[in-house]
């Protein structure tokens, strides 16, 4: 009897290769509105509702609470905020925009601006001992006009400040 030939296991090439990801996209006026003041006024706006008269951060185009056009009611928000709460990212995440793994060190927060307008952002203080809830911070924002252009990422993080 003729001895049947093993099938040999196949074999795999890889092959990496690193080409950057280059897009564009409309941002819309209302978004547009946003990046453009963090860019250029190291500012943040929010439009507001005619109904519920709630501020909408990010900007929005219908209320989701009201179902109504927002109209171009716009706010400029306060610098300042208090930390409702805050979290360290451990596990590394996806970076949506270019595709890596990345480990923020900084901590993740829940900022209700002075406002009352709720936003989520990197909090300077690393220190698990000196950060708490109710804790006061304000906006620094990143130094260069080239460097900006991100909507909140112009904001490299919030600092604590006295109350």
């Amino acid at each position: 009897m003729a001895e049947k030939k093993k099938k040999s296991e196949p074999e795999y090439i890889f092959v990496e290769f690193n080409t950057p990801r280059k897009y564009r996209w409309s941002t819309g006026p209302y978004v547009g509105k946003m990046y453009h003041e963090a860019r250029m006024n190291k500012k943040l706006y929010a439009n507001q509702c005619p109904k519920c008269k709630k501020m909408l951060w990010e900007p929005q185009v219908v209320c989701g609470r009201c179902k109504v056009e927002t109209g171009w009611k716009w706010k400029e928000l306060p610098q300042r905020g208090t930390v409702m709460q805050y979290t360290f990212i451990v596990y590394p995440m996806w970076d949506p925009h270019y595709g890596e793994k990345f480990a923020n060190p900084l901590p993740n927060a829940m900022i209700e601006m002075d406002d009352g307008t709720v936003i989520r952002h990197f909090l300077e203080e690393t220190d698990e001992k000196k950060l708490k809830e109710g804790m006061r911070v304000e906006a620094v924002w990143k130094e260069n006009e080239e460097d900006r252009g991100e909507g909140t990422a112009d904001i490299k993080f919030f600092r604590t400040i006295d109350k």
